[in-house]
Parts: structure tokens; sequence; C-alpha cells
């Protein structure tokens, strides 16, 4: 009957456990740039420093890399068609201001073109604002990259 008792207690303590962690628990690597979002008051901010972070359960935090990605769009053209961009970790409101506050990562997960190469996650965004219309300037284009002859 003890024993019982004390698995019990064991197996709750380890349940809590793991709901914290999963609920307040994040890591922003040093290539890594963390946003966070207060959904009760509304207030984003940049995570403050790279490396482990307890936040309460209604604060949400998305990591956006920060290495340079390289991006292309499919062609059989010789032209240029691939272009090396990086996210200014310093305009990081102005990609809020056009995106909203999501997790970036889910971008493009559930896709089924089995042919070519698609983007996934954050890499697609950054594809998208690289050749698109509207520039965004949290995103810098560092080189122009195309067929070597």
């Amino acid at each position: 009957m003890k024993n019982k008792l004390i698995i019990r207690l064991l197996l709750g303590i380890m349940l809590t456990l793991f709901i914290i962690y999963l609920s307040c628990y994040h890591f922003t690597d040093q290539n890594e740039f963390g946003i966070t979002y207060n959904f009760v008051s509304g207030e984003l901010k940049h995570d403050g420093h790279d490396g482990h972070h307890f936040t309460p359960p209604w604060v949400l935090a998305v990591k956006i890399d920060t290495r340079p990605i390289k991006v292309c769009i499919t062609s059989a053209s010789r032209n240029m068609n691939c272009r090396l961009v990086q996210f200014q970790s310093d305009k990081w409101r102005e990609l809020i201001k056009f995106e909203g506050f999501r997790y970036y990562w889910f971008y493009n997960r559930l896709s089924f073109n089995s042919g070519q190469e698609t983007y996934r996650g954050f890499k697609n965004l950054m594809l998208g604002h690289a050749y698109g219309q509207n520039k965004c300037s949290c995103v810098k284009i560092l080189q122009e990259i195309g067929e070597e002859n």
C-alpha cells in the first residue's frame, strides 16, 4: 500500500515537472534571436540573451535563425536564381509587422510537392521576403548566387 502511494506521488511529481518544462522553458542558441509574446498583456519583446529561459505559461517564445541562408527559385534557366539572405535581428519588429507573431517553424511543413526542393519553416519565409514585391528591411540580401560557368 505504501509503495503504491510513493509510486503515484513520484509519477505525479514527474508529470508536473514535465508539464512545467513544456509550458515554461525554452532555449535560445547563440545563432538564434528570441522573441517573446505575452498574450495576457500583449507585450512583445526580445528575449535579451541566448541560453536557458523560464517564462510563465502565458508567454510564448519563437526563435529565429540569424545565420545566412541560401534560398533559390527552382528554374532550369542559367540566370541568377539563388540568393544568400540573412535575418537582421535589429529589425525584428518589422518582421512582426509584416508576418505577425507565429511559430514560423510551422510554415509550409505539410506540403505535397515531391518533384522539387520545397522550403520549410523560416527558410520558406525568407524565400518570400528575398524575392517578394514588398521588401522587408529585416531580410538582408548578402549575395546573388548564379550558376558558375
